[in-house]
This record gives structure tokens, sequence and C-alpha cells, in this order.
């Protein structure tokens, strides 16, 4: 390496670090004292609704453990509605013209509401799609359909958590 290339290597190592050390990201969950609310404590406050239908009973059981790992912290003081709706598709046909791969979409448009109000203080929505293979095996097809169902509520569930995070991190107060 010549000296010129060394010298304009040094530069940019010392304008990358430079850069690096204005950078000021940091975990959404993390405590800052006197800065702001604590985002933990408040997700732990959240109740979600019943969703109707066997995927909402999955997507709300990963929502309550995302939201709050050690349960209810005391009385809710919000509520999280979520209104889910799936759909299924075919995505991709064989040469015998059979379908032989299949979207599934979950969407889900969720409302916040603060304790004691009629208006949501957020109103959101998540989307997630899936893909599955269709096989001549039933089983085996239902079993694929199952992992992808799983796959669209994990999703679901992380959008929404995060979306519920950076609401209460960002302190709004929206009606």
């Amino acid at each position: 390496m010549s000296w010129p290339e060394k010298l304009a290597a040094a530069v940019a190592g010392l304008l990358l670090g430079a850069m690096l050390a204005g950078c000021t990201l940091e975990p959404v969950h993390a405590r800052r004292p006197q800065q702001g609310p604590d985002v933990t404590a408040l997700m732990a406050q959240v109740e979600v609704e019943p969703i109707p239908d066997r995927i909402g009973l999955l997507l709300r059981r990963r929502l309550e453990e995302r939201l709050a790992p050690g349960g209810l912290a005391g009385p809710a003081h919000y509520r999280l509605r979520v209104q889910l709706r799936s759909s299924a598709a075919g995505a991709l046909v064989g040469r015998s013209e059979r379908v032989t791969r299949a979207d599934l979409t979950l969407t889900a448009a969720f409302e916040l509401f603060e304790d004691g109000r009629e208006r949501p203080v957020l109103r959101s929505w998540a989307q997630s799609v899936h893909s599955h293979d269709v096989l001549e095996s039933v089983f085996a097809t239902r079993a694929a359909e199952r992992a992808a169902r799983e796959r669209g509520v994990e999703a679901l569930s992380g959008q929404i958590a995060r979306r519920l995070a950076l609401f209460f991190r960002s302190g709004e107060k929206a009606g």
C-alpha cells in the first residue's frame, strides 16, 4: 500500500470513528432517568381485549407475552383492541396448473385506549404475509399452513409491540 493510500485509509477511519461517536442509538426500553416514561412499565399496563377466532387467540396470547412477560403490573391503565383479518391466495401455479405455493396475509388494525377515555390515544395497523407450500399430502399442507400462521402471528405481535413501545417512548398524548 502506497503512502497516499495509507493516508486516505487513515482519514477514512478517523471520519468513520467521528461519525460513530456522534451516534445516539439506544434501546427503546432503556431506562432514562428524568428523560421520559418507563416504556417497560407502561407496556405492562396494557390489557389486550379478546380477539375472535383461533388466529386471534394466538395473537392475543403472543401480545400478552410480549407486552407483559410477568403478567399485568397491577390494574390495567390501557386497553388494546385488535381487529384481525386473514386471507389466503395461491401464489404459484405449477406445470399441472395446480397451486403449489400459497400466501397467507394477516392484517391487524389496532387501537389503544387509555383508562376512562372513549377515543383511542393510538390508532394504527400491521400486516404480515407468509408463504407456504401446497403439497400432495393434505397433512403436510395443513402443517405448512399452521407454520405460516404461527410466523404471521409472531411478526404481527412484534410489529404491534414495537409501535406501542414507540408510542410510549415518545410520550404522545394524542386523542
